[in-house]
């Protein structure tokens, strides 16, 4: 039977590796994992699950600054109207011009400012009283922007580190801020209504929201584009990347992903790994022990199938090896996520 999702629809059964080898699944829970033709950004897009914490259109004023405190969330904004800086703790600052949209992962201690700024103002100050950076005169600039937030599944969360740069910033006379600012105005639609289904919309809203950004290759601030989306870009990488993720249980060597991608050994480890940041059978590995934690988050899969995914033949060595990642056996790691929840 056919099972369809926001992804498309694949073949699965009651949990089995089974005859085609291609899926992962346990009718108590979600699809975990699918060997499938789901290309690598969205296999991982899939697995970070992005929820929406917070969203809100802000209005300020002629001067203001406001500031933002440290997050572990990604954060992201498009202005609407005006302009203003971005100037983070870490000495990076940028300039955004309305329709310019901004997303930044785990962001510092930052500020916002339009005219030269005046006495900073705490962000959540302001959420609480919007018209805190309101003139009753008729001021030099409106600024208003759309300022948001969110999350990943635990299980997950450290994969964005592999995906983005710090900052993503997408100047509003190119096609992707036209795409992102369409993505945008329905978010904000769906926050402001009460209509069914509406957590569902903002999640997956959100989800395309990240896979356009991710798109988007920035290199105005500086900042040397290293990881998974590097590595699609190239021809050769983007194909062992693709192969890895088509058929993750295949006990790869460096000499099989060579003659696949037709690189010599040495030639196609170097590359790989300085385009992608670690050597192609680490991140195999690495890749293995992702969808052995989502699996182990996700659904009661036996441990013994969850072996066999991240490319172990025993449990023992499977469980030895996941204590090693994640300082916490499989049983306790599971009893964690259960417990955060």
């Amino acid at each position: 039977m056919p099972v369809c999702g926001p992804m498309g629809c694949f073949r699965s059964t009651e949990f089995t590796l089974g005859a085609d080898k291609n899926t992962v699944y346990n009718r108590k829970s979600k699809l975990v994992y699918r060997e499938s033709k789901l290309d690598p950004l969205s296999q991982i897009i899939d697995l970070l699950k992005p929820q929406a914490v917070f969203s809100r259109i802000v209005e300020a004023h002629s001067a203001w600054t406001i500031s933002f405190r440290p997050t572990d969330v990604v954060v992201f904004g498009e202005v609407i109207e005006g302009a203003c800086h971005v100037e983070r703790e870490d000495g990076i600052g940028f300039d955004l011009q309305a329709g310019d949209f901004m997303l930044m992962a785990a962001p510092p201690n930052w500020t916002m400012s339009a005219l030269g700024g005046g006495a900073a103002v705490d962000f959540r100050a302001v959420i609480e009283a919007p018209d805190l950076l309101l003139s009753p005169a008729q001021p030099a600039q409106v600024t208003r922007f759309m300022a948001g937030n969110f999350k990943f599944a635990p299980a997950n969360s450290d994969l964005i580190s592999t995906l983005m740069l710090p900052i993503v910033r997408v100047r509003g006379n190119e096609i992707a801020a036209s795409r992102l600012s369409a993505l945008l105005a329905t978010f904000g639609d769906e926050v402001l209504a009460d209509r069914p289904g509406r957590s569902l919309m903002l999640d997956h809203l959100l989800a395309l929201i990240l896979v356009e950004a991710l798109r988007y290759c920035s290199t105005e601030i500086g900042v040397e584009r290293r990881g998974l989306l590097a590595g699609l870009a190239d021809p050769k990488i983007g194909r062992a990347l693709r192969i890895i993720h088509a058929d993750t249980k295949r006990p790869w060597t460096l000499v099989a992903l060579a003659r696949e991608v037709g690189m010599s050994r040495s030639a196609l480890a170097s590359r790989f790994a300085q385009i992608v940041g670690v050597p192609p059978i680490e991140y195999l590995a690495n890749w293995r022990m992702t969808l052995a934690k989502s699996a182990l988050a996700s659904s009661e899969v036996p441990m013994t199938d969850i072996a066999e995914m991240a490319g172990y033949q025993s449990v023992s060595a499977f469980s030895t090896a996941f204590k090693r990642e994640t300082g916490l056996s499989p049983t306790l790691y599971m009893r964690s996520l259960q417990e955060a929840i």
